[in-house]
């Protein structure tokens, strides 16, 4: 009885280490670069629900929309557009308790509604909030296109 007490204990000291270990590694700034290549992939499939989700509530993207409802309202009037490739590259991160910031460049391939081809890029920045319960969220993201 007393061995199955101290296994009992030792289990729940570890499963509590793993999960803290988890959690803090996803506040980290792997945790961060996780959730831009996930941004990445939604951006890609041009799933606006989600893509709108992975904002705080009273998300900004760039001065153009601000809230879920009107940053996916944004995003749906690009529906006639085919995403071919979404790659950013992170050149910094810096993680101040529940606030991230990524800096870093994109580069997107997109067939526009005229059967165009057209290849964007740019630098952008992101403000990531870090919500206990659901990770990290886009708190404001700011993009400016180069030639």
């Amino acid at each position: 009885m007393h061995f199955l007490y101290r296994a009992l204990i030792f289990i729940s000291l570890t499963v509590f280490t793993v999960c803290y270990s988890c959690s803090a590694q996803n506040k980290s700034k792997k945790g961060v670069e996780q959730a831009m290549k996930k941004y990445d992939l939604l951006i890609l499939s041009m799933n606006t629900d989600s893509i709108a989700r992975l904002y705080t509530p009273d998300g900004e993207l760039g001065n153009m929309a601000r809230g879920r409802d009107s940053i996916r309202n944004f995003l749906n009037g690009f529906k006639n557009f085919k995403v071919l490739s979404q790659v950013s590259e992170t050149k910094i991160i810096s993680i101040e308790q529940d606030t991230a910031i990524l800096t870093g460049t994109y580069k997107q391939t997109v067939i526009v509604p005229v059967n165009d081809t057209v290849m964007a890029k740019g630098l952008f920045t992101v403000k990531w909030i870090w919500l206990k319960q659901d990770g990290w969220h886009i708190q404001r993201m700011d993009t400016q296109p180069v030639k």
